[in-house]
């Protein structure tokens, strides 16, 4: 189990119920040592071709976000990334959490591997420890409407090849309890899985270390 695992579950069975985990895991996890940050990113579009919105792809330009071959750069500063997901936010991919060895969050630079790709993608993990991200889901929530949210999330992640070297954690935050949640779990995360109850609210988290270990092949809804 990652050392940072025990802080999350202190942190979740912890925090005051006033407050949304959501929006502030980040402040809480920073007093550990660990470094938080929210809504880090992790790919940005690789050319102006690519940007459909006449609008986004205006504000790139106004903005001056792409040199002279229409092309983005290599490395912006975070006030420019932070922007981009506010006024063209299909052309930026965020996580929800990054967990870094130290306060100091190494800046992300990106690179495309090919001439043409749709992104470019953070070229080093060097100094994250872990993507954390987070769903809000029902009492009623299916087996199968868990699993399609977790798939999403982990092809998302995926497509980053960087970030499959480091650990990926997934929570639920239910307002009850549900047992699929837990069932689609221990499917994808096998004994890596934790349940944590803090007054009304049950958090269901599962890990894996690193994101590439998760196995794809076999559904707990096999699609018809």
């Amino acid at each position: 189990m990652p050392a940072f695992i025990k802080d999350l579950e202190v942190l979740l069975r912890s925090h005051s119920a006033l407050v949304d985990v959501k929006k502030s895991l980040h402040v809480y996890f920073n007093r550990t040592d660990y470094g938080c940050e929210k809504d880090y990113p992790v790919a940005i579009v690789h050319e102006a071709k690519r940007i459909k919105e006449e609008n986004a792809l205006q504000y790139f330009k106004a903005n001056y976000l792409l040199d002279e071959n229409g092309l983005s750069y290599e490395e912006y500063p975070r006030d420019d990334l932070e922007r981009i997901s506010i006024h063209a936010p299909k052309y930026i991919q965020n996580v929800g959490f990054i967990l870094a060895t130290t306060k100091d969050i190494p800046h992300p630079t990106f690179s495309n591997k090919f001439k043409h790709d749709y992104w470019k993608k953070i070229q080093s993990v060097e100094g994250l420890e872990a993507v954390i991200d987070m769903s809000t889901l029902q009492p009623e929530t299916t087996d199968c409407e868990a699993e399609d949210a977790l798939r999403a999330i982990i092809r998302k992640r995926k497509e980053v090849h960087q970030l499959k070297k480091i650990t990926f954690v997934w929570i639920v935050e239910i307002s009850g309890e549900n047992e699929n949640i837990n069932s689609v779990m221990k499917h994808y995360f096998e004994d890596d899985v934790m349940v944590v109850k803090n007054g009304r609210k049950t958090y269901y988290m599962g890990w894996s270390d690193p994101l590439q270990s998760i196995n794809m092949r076999y559904f707990v809804c096999p699609p018809e």
